[in-house]
């Protein structure tokens, strides 16, 4: 799709103050308030835009890491991927065209949970197809403090996380040492 540079003003705008109202859109953008409407209901429509609220990590005290992966075969990677879908710690994967060619953005509400997340049986690097891979935990985020939490994601299921593993068989949960996965009833977490 071509934005045009009214377009690109509206979406300026809105990455400034995504509160702002239509008519504070409209007269940054030298347009009435009916007509920024438009143009963000066009954005929306055509998915150039999505609405939707960002965590600025630091402020929960999360850790950040990075997670890459050498994956054996693209049929690997998409299993990966499909097994982590509903994971509330992994914020994005990434594929690339390098020697490491997933990566994956996660979370993790303490050290011990980022240790796990790193080495247990939830861990990316455990999965099957993995060549080798690097865990790069994240000091300070620069420029946007901001990102995507997978909130919808966070609800209460059986006893088996998204992923497959059971964390009450896992020895970083019964050791506390991880607070397990959010979607579990006995999560020891902050993050319901």
């Amino acid at each position: 799709m071509d934005l045009d540079r009214v377009d690109w003003k509206v979406l300026n705008e809105l990455q400034l103050d995504g509160r702002k109202t239509f008519k504070e859109l409209g007269e940054a953008v030298g347009f009435t308030g009916l007509g920024a409407k438009k143009r963000v209901e066009k954005l929306l429509e055509q998915e150039v835009i999505r609405i939707a609220p960002l965590f600025n990590f630091e402020k929960l005290n999360m850790f950040l890491a990075l997670i890459l992966l050498e994956v054996e075969s693209g049929e690997a990677m998409q299993k990966m991927i499909d097994r982590y879908k509903e994971c509330p710690r992994v914020i994005n994967f990434f594929t690339t065209m390098s020697g490491y060619n997933l990566i994956a953005l996660v979370l993790a509400e303490d050290q011990g949970t980022l240790e796990s997340e790193s080495l247990g049986k939830c861990s990316l690097r455990s999965g099957e197809g993995i060549r080798r891979s690097e865990f790069c935990p994240i000091g300070k985020v620069n420029h946007s403090l901001f990102l995507p939490l997978r909130a919808y994601t966070l609800r209460e299921m059986d006893d088996t996380t998204p992923c497959g593993v059971d964390c009450k068989g896992c020895s970083p949960f019964r050791d506390h040492k991880c607070v397990g996965c959010p979607t579990m009833s006995y999560y020891r977490g902050p993050l319901r």
